[in-house]
Parts: structure tokens; C-alpha cells; sequence
């Protein structure tokens, strides 16, 4: 298995030095990216012979002139078309190389035999890492709040015994494996009802602020680090229980290819401005982010298919389930009603997504319309092959 990355954020107190030295690299990087622009140089080292005079006038130690030049080649490569990129806020990047940390301090260098020291705070949580002799430190990126250290890692490839599909919803996440458990996280309805409570906050302090920008910028961007801090700890949750069942049983997670899901839900496609604002700011990609990259970093294996039809075929039997209500589906042929988002898990988890192209809408999130819909590999999906017992198994690669 390759190398995984896990970037951990430690807090700390900046003082004068350390937020000159940020406000000093983002001026470096900025420099940089103009004469990137100009210049257009075909490499980051390119681009170091033709800024090195201009950005050693900083008398910065050398290493933050390759890190600004790092900085400046990534964002003059990605820039849109007729922009004029910048780095607007203060920060610092530098290579393993270039730092040193011993136990909760940071010291970095300034210049020729000058460093700044910086206490880091850190949790059981942090320690974990610092103390695991196994974990190769990459570089670190500082902030005027935190600071952040990659760590990397070649995991044990983990020997599968089984598959667990999870099905990724609005108000929940509902996951079943080979060994039959099946589990619904419902702390996705507190994400909502948070996001749904802070849309009101933002909107009163917009009506009420509308004549003085700077002080509605602040105040919405207060609230919307609050926002994204309490939903995103209810994610973390979630996504955490899902990877430790997955690492002690044994288990390949499969979750469903969302990609494109934000077409369903644009003006003019008959529904509410309410309920497309709520979909559209439905965090599904950052729970399957976080629960991809938690398995990666314990070496479990991840698995994305093609959404289309989970929810319409009976897991046991393969028949075409009927709608109820309350998110309720009758199998005709088996007698059994399934909850909507199990039945939908287990389907996932055995990759049985129908060969049938549904009608133009989908109620599993992507349009018919959209590029590759119809024919899964197109989009790089697992296929899925039948069998002669009638059942299905994952193809491809």
C-alpha cells in the first residue's frame, strides 16, 4: 500500500516575532507569484533562480525562499484564466527538513543560527503521534492560530474478510456488513438542525449589519467557524465508529460515487429555494472524505460505486421493491419491509446496482442526463458482473 498522510493541528499562542514572520513569508510568496506570472517559468526550481535575489533581500534564513517559490509555482500552475492570484492571509511553510520538534516544541529558524521557539499545546490525542516512532514528520504550515504537521505512514495492507457498505444520507448514516450488523448514525439530523439555526443567525446579522461591511464580514465569519466546528465534530464521530468496526472485524468499506449530485438541485428544477439550500449544503462529501481517509491511514481499503438503483431491488431476493411511507419498502416476493437507507446499505455493500437505467430522475441523487450515468466505467466505477447463481460480485480491477 502507498504512503498515507494525516496532517495534525496543534493550538498555540503567536506572539510579535512569530506574526511578523508569517506577515514577512506571505509578502515572500506574493512576490514570487508576480514574478511567476510574468516570467511564467515551466518549474518550482526555474522559478527560484529567477526569484532568489529579489526574496533574499528579506534576510530570511534560505529555506524560506524555496518554500515561498513551492508556494508561488502551485498557485501561478492553478490560477483561473484572466485572474490575478495573491495570498491574502499570513501563514508559513516549511519542509521536515527545516524544523525541529522535541516533545511539545517547535523551533524553527529566522536565520544562520537564529530560531524561534514555539510551546505547542497538545491533548492524549497529539501525543499519540509524537510518540509513535513509526510515523515519518513531513512539513509545517503555521498559522496566527495553529499549527499544522503532517505525518506519514506506509500502513499494513489489512487482510479483508469481509464488506461493509454504508449509505451516505441527509439526516443519517446507515452502514450493514457481511456478518449481518447494521447500524444508523443519527447525529447527521444535529448537523442539519445546526446548519438550518445558523442559516437564521447569518441572515439577521446580514439585515442588521448591512451598512457596515467590516463588521458583518467578522461576524459572519465568527459564526461560521462556530458552524463548521460543531458539525464537523458530529462528523468526526460518526466517521470514526465507522472505521474502528471496519479495522476490528476485518471489513473493505464500499460507499456510494456522489459525483455530480449537486446537479439535482440548481434553479429551475421545480423545487423550493429552502429545500435547495438545504441540499446543496448537505455535507456528504465531507463524511465520506473523513471515513476515506481514516480507513487509508489504518490500511483498510475503500471502495466507491455507482449509486444508481440502491434503493430499488430487494438485497434478499433481487425483486423491485415497492414505496411506502415514512421511508419504508415492500418486497413483494419476500413479504418483508426494509427500511429505505438499509436496504439501500446493503446493496451498496454487495455492489448490486441494476443494469435497468432508471427514469430521468433518480431519487438516489444523479441525473440520467449526466456524462457517464449510464455506463459506470466511464467514470473510472467498479462494474458489476452477474453470476449464474443469480447473484453479484464487484469486476474490474
Amino acid at each position: 500500500m502507498l504512503k498515507t498522510v494525516k496532517t495534525v493541528k496543534f493550538a498555540y499562542q503567536p506572539n510579535q516575532s512569530v506574526s511578523l514572520l508569517l506577515e514577512t513569508f506571505r509578502r515572500m510568496c506574493n512576490d514570487a507569484i508576480r514574478i511567476g506570472l510574468t516570467a511564467k517559468p515551466n518549474s518550482r526550481f526555474e522559478l527560484i533562480r529567477l526569484a532568489y535575489r529579489k526574496l533574499k533581500e528579506y534576510n530570511l534564513h534560505t529555506l524560506y525562499i524555496l518554500s515561498a517559490c513551492e508556494v508561488a509555482f502551485s498557485i501561478c500552475k492553478n490560477k483561473r484564466a484572466n485572474s490575478n492570484p495573491y495570498v491574502k492571509r499570513a501563514f508559513l511553510k516549511l519542509g521536515s527538513q527545516a524544523y525541529r520538534l522535541d516533545y511539545l516544541l517547535l523551533r524553527i529558524p529566522i536565520s544562520a543560527k537564529r530560531f524561534i521557539y514555539l510551546p505547542l499545546d497538545g491533548s492524549p490525542y497529539h501525543l499519540s503521534f509524537l510518540a509513535d516512532e513509526s510515523l515519518k514528520r513531513g512539513s509545517v504550515t503555521i498559522t496566527d492560530s495553529s499549527v499544522l504537521i503532517a505525518f506519514s505512514k506506509e500502513p499494513a495492507d489489512m487482510k479483508a474478510v469481509g464488506k461493509m457498505g454504508v449509505d451516505v444520507n441527509e439526516k443519517n448514516v446507515t452502514w450493514s456488513d457481511t456478518s449481518g450488523n447494521t447500524k444508523t448514525h443519527g447525529e447527521l439530523a444535529d448537523v442539519v438542525e445546526i446548519q438550518e439555526r445558523y442559516k437564521e443567525i447569518r441572515a439577521k446579522i446580514s439585515a442588521r449589519t448591512k451598512n457596515d461591511r467590516r463588521i458583518q464580514q467578522g461576524l459572519l465569519s465568527r459564526y461560521g467557524k462556530r458552524e463548521r466546528n460543531r458539525t464537523v465534530q458530529r462528523i468526526h464521530k460518526v466517521s470514526r465508529e465507522i472505521v474502528e468496526h471496519a479495522k476490528e472485524k476485518g471489513l473493505v468499506i464500499i460507499m456510494e460515487r456522489l459525483t455530480g449530485i449537486r446537479k439535482l438541485y440548481r434553479k429551475k428544477s421545480g423545487q423550493g429555494n429552502s429545500y435547495r439550500g438545504r441540499m446543496n449544503s448537505w455535507m456528504f462529501r465531507e463524511i465520506q472524505r473523513q471515513v476515506a481517509y481514516k480507513a487509508t491511514w489504518e490500511g483498510i481499503s475503500v471502495t466507491f460505486v455507482n449509486p444508481r438503483g440502491t434503493s430499488r431491488n430487494c438485497p434478499d431476493c433481487g425483486s423491485r421493491v415497492v414505496s411506502l411511507q415514512e421511508r419504508k419498502l415492500f418486497c413483494v416476493e419476500c413479504d418483508k419491509t426494509w427500511d429505505r437507507d438499509v436496504l439501500a446499505s446493503r446493496n451498496i455493500m454487495a455492489a448490486v446496482v441494476p443494469a435497468v437505467r432508471p427514469s430521468g430522475w433518480s431519487s438516489e441523487g444523479e441525473s440520467r442526463m449526466q456524462e457517464g450515468a449510464g455506463n459506470p466505467q466511464a467514470k473510472g466505477w467498479k462494474s458489476v458482473v452477474g453470476k449464474t447463481d443469480g447473484t453479484y460480485a464487484l469486476g474490474g480491477d
